[in-house]
Formats: C-alpha cells, sequence, structure tokens
C-alpha cells in the first residue's frame, strides 16, 4: 500500500509545467509602427448591377397603331361619303386644314377603331386616341362659343322665323339654318379652317401645326356623332339645347299674346263668363250636360275677315311636299268645313220644322 501512494505523488509532479523566468531589467523593445486611430467607419462595399439595354430601346418603331379592342369605330366604310350633310360639312374643314398624310391616317385610325373613348358634352369635345405609342395621346376639339348677347339675339331670330322654331323644338337641325346666323355675323357649325382649333399631346401637335392625324380622328368621329345628334353643335357653341328649347317656347308664348289674330270665340255675356265654376268633384255627375245659359253665348258663325290665319302663321310645310301642296289642300278643306257651316246655320234658322 505504501509504494502505491508513492507512485502517485511521483506522477502529480512530473505533470506541472515548469515556471517562466522573469524578464531580465535591462531588457530593450523595439517598436515597428505605432497604431493609428480612424474617425471614419468604412462602410460596406455596394454592388452595382450591371447595365442591361431596355428591350423596347432596341425595337424598332411600329408602322402601324397599336390595336385597340372594342374601340369606336366609323359607321360608314372607306371610300364611301357620309349620310348626313352636317358630316359632310365637318369633314370637309378637316380636309383642307390637315397634310393630306395626316388626313388618310387621321381617316384610317377612325376607321380601324383607334379611338378609345369620345366625349361631346356641353362645350367639351374630347377623344383618347391610340397610336403608335405605348400610350394612347388626349385630343381635344375647341370651337368659339357665343356670348349672351348673341345667344339672344339667335333665340329671337328663331322665333320670328316658325319654320325654323318648329324644326328645332322637334329635335331636327335644318339645311339652311345657316340663314339665321349669317345676319348675325355668326356660324353655328364650322365651315371655315379657323373655326375649330384642335389640341393634342402628341409630339407632332405644336401650335403652328394643330391638324395631327389624332385631330383628325377625333374630328371624324365627331363628325359623325354630330350627324346623327345635329343639336349637339348647340351645346358645343355655349348654348345648351334645354336652355335653346326653353327660350324658344318663352318667345313663342309672348309671341303669341302680343301679336297675332284675336281668338274665334269671345265670350261676354255679364252673369256667365264671370261666374266662378264648383268644384270638379261636385259636378262629375252632371259635367256633360247644357247648362240654362247656352243660348246666351255670343257664338257667331260667320266667314273670317282673313282666311286660314293659322296656316299663314305657320308658314310652308315642314313635310316632303307630294302632288298636292299640304298648305293648299287644308286651307280648302278649312274653307269648305266653313262652307258648310254657315249654310247648316241659315237652313236651321230659316227652316220652319221646330224640331230641326
Amino acid at each position: 500500500m505504501a509504494k502505491k501512494t508513492t507512485t502517485k505523488k511521483a506522477a502529480g509532479k512530473k505533470q506541472d509545467a515548469p515556471k517562466a523566468s522573469p524578464p531580465a531589467k535591462d531588457r530593450t523593445v523595439k517598436v515597428i509602427a505605432k497604431p493609428q486611430l480612424s474617425g471614419t467607419i468604412p462602410s460596406v462595399p455596394v454592388r452595382k448591377r450591371p447595365q442591361i439595354a431596355s428591350f423596347r430601346s432596341t425595337k424598332k418603331p411600329l408602322v402601324n397603331p397599336r390595336k385597340v379592342r372594342g374601340g369606336v369605330k366609323l359607321k360608314f366604310k372607306a371610300g364611301e361619303d357620309p349620310k348626313s350633310w352636317v358630316t359632310q360639312r365637318i369633314l370637309r374643314v378637316a380636309e383642307q386644314a390637315a397634310a393630306g398624310e395626316a388626313y388618310r391616317e387621321g381617316l384610317d385610325y377612325a376607321h380601324e377603331g383607334q379611338t378609345k373613348r369620345l366625349t361631346i358634352e356641353g362645350t367639351l369635345c374630347e377623344g383618347v386616341i391610340q397610336g403608335r405609342a405605348d400610350k394612347p395621346y388626349k385630343t381635344e376639339l375647341r370651337l368659339e362659343t357665343f356670348e349672351q348677347r348673341e345667344q339672344e339675339q339667335v333665340i329671337g331670330t328663331m322665333a320670328e322665323q316658325v319654320r325654323y322654331a318648329a324644326k328645332l323644338l322637334a329635335g331636327e337641325l335644318p339645311s339652311n339654318i345657316e340663314d339665321v346666323f349669317a345676319p348675325l355675323g355668326l356660324r353655328l357649325l364650322p365651315t371655315e379652317v379657323d373655326d375649330i382649333s384642335p389640341v393634342c399631346t402628341c409630339a407632332d401637335w405644336s401650335e403652328s401645326t394643330p391638324w395631327c392625324k389624332h385631330a383628325v380622328c377625333l374630328t371624324a368621329m365627331a363628325a359623325e356623332r354630330l350627324g346623327d345628334d345635329p343639336m349637339l353643335v348647340f351645346g358645343l357653341r355655349g348654348m345648351p339645347v334645354d336652355d335653346l328649347v326653353e327660350g324658344l317656347r318663352q318667345r313663342r308664348v309672348v309671341g303669341a299674346g302680343l301679336v297675332g289674330p284675336s281668338p274665334v270665340l269671345l265670350p261676354h255675356v255679364p252673369g256667365v263668363t264671370d261666374a266662378t265654376s264648383a268644384p270638379l268633384e261636385e259636378s262629375v255627375s252632371s259635367f256633360w250636360d247644357l247648362g240654362d245659359g247656352l243660348e246666351d253665348l255670343d257664338t257667331p258663325i260667320v266667314p273670317p275677315e282673313v282666311s286660314c290665319v293659322l296656316l299663314r302663321r305657320l308658314g310652308q310645310s315642314p313635310f316632303p311636299e307630294g302632288r298636292f301642296p299640304l298648305v293648299g289642300l287644308l286651307a280648302t278643306c278649312y274653307d269648305l268645313i266653313g262652307r258648310e257651316a254657315i249654310e247648316g246655320r241659315e237652313q236651321d234658322a230659316s227652316s220652319p220644322d221646330p224640331d230641326r
């Protein structure tokens, strides 16, 4: 047992590391470089992406415009003349103003349906037209609007001439409508190059050359729309259709109250014409019964001083004339009816039969 313990102690002494001796007092230290502290913190280097050429920059420019799905197209085909005289007159302005190539391409755009949207509201005539670029162009047509004084003159002139007022109230634009505006120094439909001012966002448009192909396309589309609804041209001139119709009606009512023939029947029996009537609810059962004062009414049946007064005021018939003129035919009918009424009244007065 004593021998084993001695062996363990001896093994423990062999494992201890030798102690290092302290440095000498007279040793020297050589300094190779002094460290320098920097005030900036180094940043991570940014990786630059390689420059790759754009795909569209290498493409050749398109020869044809980009196709539009569901675009607005002209109804009349290429090479055909539009049926409406309004469309023909407006297209003639674009033909005179635009260059030959721009006019041809503009009509091609209109026939192919390159117009994405067409808006004609009030004085606004705007179209969104797709060309060769990625984004469509916005094109606008501007017409000079009438002043308030000019609008009143136009309404007054139309109200004086019944044939114009009747057609306008029916929603029809007469082909000789310019006869109303010419004496006033105005034009309703554009007939000169300066009457329309196009504005477009394309690179070909400028103030000196405003008639690009997109302006021609919009003019063709607007001309066809105005041919279908010609009353829209009044809105483009600053005269809303509702205000125009209301002004014509008011002028006609005032004119009818001041000028014209007197009514045929002029009841003036005291106690009859100034008597108040009972409410309708109280006289429903006796509404169709003759009253006691019927014989007292002054209703003479005599020939009028001026024949066919209403026909003379209405003027020429707006309907196509056939074999017999409509106004003359109606005048003949009125004369025959009036003559029969007078002769029948005279026969009744001279008849001895009291029951007749």
